[in-house]
C-alpha cells in the first residue's frame, strides 16, 4: 500500500499544489487546513508523514508539532514555513521535526525530503521490530511459580542502575538472567560485554579487563583496550567472578565506587560509566567465612 502523507496549510492554494506533487510521485494525501482539523484527521488515519505549516491562525504549526510528537513519537513531520529562519527551525528541530523547508517551496526539496522522511521512518520501525523480537528470544521460559518470581526480579531491577549478583548452579541460566536485565535497561542499546572469568588466566585477567599500555609486560607491543574500555556506556557482565583473585576483585570495587581506573603499565585515570552484573555458582558468603 503507497505511504500516506498528511498536508497541513491554511492556504488552500499551498495545499492543491502539495497534494499534486505528492500524487503525482505515488503517495495517497490528505490534507488539513488547521491544525485542530489535522490532530483529529491524524487520531482518525495515521499518516506515515505529516507536512505542516508553522504559520497558521488558532493552534499554530510548532503547537501541533508538540502534541504530535507526544502522542505519536515515531511519527515523521516535515515543516513548512515562508517566514523562516534559524531560530524557529532549531527549535523545531528540538521538538522533532524531520526537516525545516522555506518557502517558496521547491518540487526537487520537497520530495527529497519526502523521500528521506519515509526512508527513515521505514527503518525505524524495522529496528523497533527487530529489538522486539531480539527480546522475544531473550525471555526466560517457563509457568513456574520460581521463573514468574524470577521475572518479577528482573523487571523490578532492570531500570535501575544498581550492581546485581546472581547465583546458581552451573547451567541454571545465568547469563541469560544478565542478558534479559540488560536489554531491559536504558541502557539496552549500548554494549553488553561477556566475560568468564573461570576462562582467563589470573596472569592476563587485569589486563583483559583494564587493558594494558604498550610494553606493560612481555608481547605487549601496541595499548590495547580492556573489556571496561568496550562495555563504556553499557553493562559488564562478569561470569564466575568467585574465581577471581581478591587483588583483582579490589581493583574492580574501586570502578563499583569510582567508575576509574588505569590499564595495566599506565598511569593515566580513565573513567567510564559501566554497569557491572555478576554472577557466580559459589557461595560468596560461606567463601568469606
Amino acid at each position: 500500500m503507497e505511504p500516506t502523507i498528511l498536508v497541513v496549510d491554511d492556504e488552500e492554494r499551498i495545499t492543491r499544489s502539495l497534494a499534486g506533487i505528492l500524487s503525482d510521485e505515488g503517495y495517497r494525501v490528505q490534507v488539513a487546513s488547521s491544525g485542530v482539523e489535522a490532530l483529529k484527521k491524524v487520531d482518525d488515519d495515521l499518516p506515515d508523514l505529516v507536512l505542516l505549516d508553522i504559520w497558521m491562525p488558532g493552534l499554530d504549526g510548532m503547537e501541533v508539532l508538540q502534541k504530535l510528537k507526544e502522542k505519536y513519537p515515531n511519527l515523521q513531520v516535515i515543516i513548512i514555513s515562508g517566514h523562516g529562519n534559524i531560530e524557529t527551525a532549531v527549535k523545531a528541530t528540538k521538538l522533532g521535526a524531520f526537516d525545516f523547508i522555506e518557502k517558496p517551496l521547491s518540487i526537487d526539496k520537497i520530495t527529497v525530503s519526502v523521500k528521506n522522511a519515509l526512508n527513515f521512518s521505514r527503518l525505524e520501525q524495522d529496528n523497533i521490530i527487530w529489538r522486539e523480537t531480539a527480546l522475544r528470544r531473550r525471555e526466560l521460559t517457563g509457568k513456574s511459580k520460581t521463573i514468574q518470581r524470577l521475572r518479577e526480579q528482573i523487571r523490578l531491577v532492570a531500570p535501575t542502575n544498581s550492581t546485581i549478583l546472581i547465583t546458581g548452579e552451573n547451567g541454571t541460566g545465568k547469563e541469560l538472567v544478565a542478558r534479559a536485565i540488560h536489554y531491559r535497561s536504558a541502557r539496552q542499546n549500548r554494549p553488553l560485554i561477556e566475560v568468564n572469568c573461570a576462562a582467563i588466566p589470573e596472569e592476563l585477567i587485569e589486563s583483559e579487563l583494564f587493558g594494558h599500555e604498550k610494553g606493560a609486560f612481555t608481547g605487549a607491543v601496541g595499548k590495547k583496550p580492556g573489556r571496561f574500555d568496550l562495555a563504556n556506556g553499557g553493562t559488564l557482565f562478569l561470569d564466575e567472578i568467585g574465581d577471581m583473585s581478591l587483588k583483582t576483585q579490589a581493583k574492580v570495587l574501586r570502578i563499583l565506587e569510582e567508575q576509574r581506573f588505569e590499564r595495566v603499565g599506565g598511569s593515566k585515570t580513565i573513567s567510564v560509566d559501566v554497569r557491572i552484573i555478576a554472577a557466580t555458582n559459589k557461595n560468596l558468603k560461606k567463601e568469606i567465612e
